[in-house]
């Protein structure tokens, strides 16, 4: 699995460091809710030592150096200071460093520079560095080989139909009648080869040896002795790293010196060069293990599914199938491992960038601890949520090997105080990218990220990601708006007047047709409108964006239209909670009267809490019927009562105006209220309003219905069919009326705002 959090940093490979060594700062890429990819360098402890301002940053070479890109498809080298040692240019194809010189590779010509920054100059069809001074380069017009100067200017006569770079000296090099011979630097002939003998690699390894092939199988060949220093036995023969080469003999691999002398016989399955003199080599057993040129073992699992890949930082890595990446030492050793994790990258001898239970990390393999780890989710503000949500789709390979499908994020938006209208939004948006850009372009790789503003009133989200791979490939940043509120969506045409494109014509530049203008964005300040250029062999695809303000585009803005209008008005969150209690949301049962009593002062809440759930004290309860009844406070405390206590006053004025009478003897103010006891408080206030408590007669007719009815007291079922008739209280669906039982804060809520209250 690939992350691709940004459409343009598909354009990372450009950069080509030499061969790795260790270097204390390492490039990190953060992806923002503008959906932009910035990188930075960062140390092994984690610190930001180069802020995140590059489009595109490389790992730093040997020699010290890095290539970094920015916003205008420009390409430069940085020192680890961050200081420019060659000035932004014209991006090339591909960024190169040797030990003292940096190439950049355009389509059909090289810039090489000093590693102080000094231009040497400039050469066509230049291939790899100079090596004895001269710099082999291949013509764009002849297709022949020839050798130049640091001046430009041919080291000697001659043009050849194929050739490699020198070494200690000499070169290898193919006439155009298809002869093939050794020069030196001056283009004299050292050795011929006779007819018939065909390199495979225009390369003279050791002293003089070169690996031949008879179109089936290959052979070692001394140039000085003019004689072979192996049969045609062998089915193919590497090219030579540190004077040992990988040879397979039959269906066997083993390790061979230059002058054709075995180092290690050929027992394995499966060999490969991880560099700094190990191989990776596959046994009979199916064992994987990481071997010198002698045979000897540096490392060795059973447990193996993928990675042995080259070492890098004097690291190494393999997968086991449980998904735990093991990563282990050149000079041998287990040195850490990680669970869930996948596509690693070892970016210095301790920090490793790997995918990791979905999300992008840069763990410090020693410590075990995160260094930095893109976000998952951005504050859009007012609550309001952008939550990235991964999407992958294999769609096969391509001729290179390299995979073909979609690595999407989108977003998920949260925090939206109506459910329905966020889960209309969040649909709308997984459609938006699961489609793509066109219906053709299903068919055809896609990654990228997205892009996410509250732009006044309106959610505005877009894509960010590349349609395609390679030549063709296009920039997809198409967009969605919608109204915070309603949940609608927005389309362009939903904010201009007929005829707006007319106005847009002008307006924009005219290097372009207008139809190649596409995806508008909308803003609070205006609409902008992006030209998209296709990825091409020397350029990848890139955006120009242009912002048409609202001021210049007056006169076809529908200002009185919906889009326009919640463009301009701020987003202002509505509540979610009641009255400011935080434990009470607009969607509870019981919030209209929650917020009644609050805004009446009858019930108040306690640290932002009303506590809806829990039992009503009898306090509590006296305390709001004696502020809906307005009743004058008492000129003595109720005896028994603490002199201190909150609700000393207010229960003392309920008993001062008979609001207790016939309630349990045992009043406990501190004590959950009974249904009974609270019905008959309320009936006290009834009363005292002056209504006037039924009839046995009647009593007995209301309460027949009730099969619990003889557990309320004998003294309050007066005051309970009072309060029945008042609309304060009626049965359970099961027959009962619980007397017994107490009240919620949220009950009481509801039937104080039955109560009348006083006139």
């Amino acid at each position: 699995m690939k992350k691709l959090i940004c459409a343009l940093t598909v354009a990372l490979s450009v950069f080509v460091c030499a061969s790795a060594a260790s270097s204390p700062i390492f490039p990190v890429e953060q992806t923002g809710i503008d959906g932009e990819t910035r990188y930075g360098y960062l140390d092994d402890s984690g610190m930001t030592i180069l802020p995140f301002s590059y489009t595109q940053a490389g790992e730093f070479a040997d020699c010290g150096l890095a290539a970094v890109e920015n916003d205008k498809w420009q390409t430069a080298v940085i020192d680890r200071s961050g200081h420019l040692v060659i000035p932004y240019t014209d991006s090339p194809v591909s960024v190169d460093f040797s030990d003292n010189m940096v190439a950049y590779r355009y389509k059909d010509h090289s810039v090489y520079y000093t590693l102080a920054g000094e231009q040497v100059g400039s050469y066509a069809g230049a291939v790899g560095f100079f090596e004895d001074g001269l710099l082999l380069c291949k013509s764009p017009a002849s297709d022949l080989y020839s050798y130049v100067t640091e001046s430009g200017e041919p080291a000697f006569d001659g043009q050849f139909s194929n050739a490699g770079s020198f070494s200690g000296g000499r070169a290898l090099v193919q006439d155009t009648d298809g002869s093939f011979y050794a020069i030196d630097t001056t283009g004299n002939t050292l050795y011929s080869l006779g007819s018939g003998i065909t390199p495979s690699y225009m390369t003279i390894f050791g002293e003089d040896t070169i690996v031949l092939s008879n179109g089936t199988r290959e052979a070692l060949y001394s140039l000085s002795r003019n004689e072979y220093l192996t049969d045609f036995i062998y089915t193919t023969i590497s090219e030579f790293h540190d004077g040992v080469a990988m040879v397979q003999q039959v269906n066997r691999w083993g390790l061979m010196d230059t002058t054709g002398r075995w180092l290690t016989e050929p027992t394995y399955y499966y060999l490969s060069y991880m560099g700094e003199g190990l191989y990776a080599a596959r046994s009979e057993d199916g064992s994987a293990a990481a071997v010198d040129a002698n045979g000897n073992i540096a490392y060795r699992t059973s447990s193996y599914a993928g990675g042995f890949n080259e070492l890098h930082y004097g690291l190494s890595w393999h997968g086991t199938e449980s998904g735990t990446l093991i990563f282990f030492k050149r000079n041998g050793g287990y040195f850490a491992s990680l669970e869930n994790a996948e596509n690693p990258t070892l970016l210095s001898e301790n920090v490793v960038r790997v995918t990791q239970d979905g999300k992008l990390r840069y763990i410090n393999l020693a410590t075990g601890r995160v260094l930095f780890e893109q976000p998952t989710s951005f504050n859009l503000g007012n609550g309001i949520t952008a939550n990235t949500v991964h999407y992958e789709k294999f769609m096969g390979f391509l001729e290179d090997g390299s995979s073909h499908g979609w690595d999407v994020d989108f977003s998920e938006i949260t925090g939206l105080s109506d459910e329905s209208v966020q889960k209309s939004i969040n649909d709308a948006i997984r459609t938006f990218f699961l489609e793509g850009p066109s219906v053709s372009a299903e068919y055809e790789a896609l990654e990228g990220g997205y892009g996410a503003s509250i732009e006044g009133s309106v959610l505005v989200v877009w894509a960010n990601c590349v349609s395609g791979k390679g030549v063709g490939a296009a920039v997809w940043n198409g967009s969605l708006a919608f109204d915070l509120h309603t949940g609608q969506q927005y389309g362009i045409t939903d904010l201009f007047q007929s005829g707006y494109m007319n106005t847009v014509k002008d307006l924009l530049p005219d290097t372009y047709p207008i139809y190649l203008y596409s995806y508008p964005r909308v803003s609070t300040d205006g609409v902008t409108w992006h030209y998209n250029e296709y990825e091409s062999e020397t350029r990848r695809a890139y955006t120009e964006s242009y912002l048409l303000t609202f001021d210049q585009l007056r006169d076809v803005v529908d200002q009185d239209g919906a889009f326009y209008q919640a463009l301009q008005t701020p987003y202002v969150r509505p509540a979610s909670t009641v009255a400011g209690f935080s434990d009470v949301s607009i969607t509870h049962w019981a919030a209209s009267y929650i917020q009644a009593v609050a805004d009446a002062g009858l019930m108040e809440g306690a640290g932002g809490l009303f506590r809806p759930d829990a039992p009503i004290t009898a306090a509590e309860a006296c305390a709001t019927v004696v502020r809906s009844q307005q009743l004058p406070a008492a000129d003595t405390p109720m005896a028994g009562l603490p002199e201190d206590a909150w609700y000393t006053p207010e229960v003392s004025a309920a008993y001062a105006a008979g609001l207790l009478d016939g309630l349990a003897d045992d009043f406990q103010p501190t004590a959950a209220i009974s249904r009974a006891d609270a019905m008959q408080l309320f009936a006290n206030a009834l009363v005292r309003q002056g209504s006037q408590l039924p009839d046995e007669q009647t009593v007995g007719q209301m309460l027949a219905a009730y099969t619990d009815a003889d557990s309320i007291p004998a003294e309050q079922r007066a005051a309970v069919v009072l309060c029945m008739q008042n609309g304060l209280i009626s049965g359970y669906p099961d027959g009962t009326l619980r007397p017994n039982n107490t009240l919620t804060r949220s009950e009481f809520a509801k039937l104080l705002t039955v109560l009348p209250a006083s006139a």
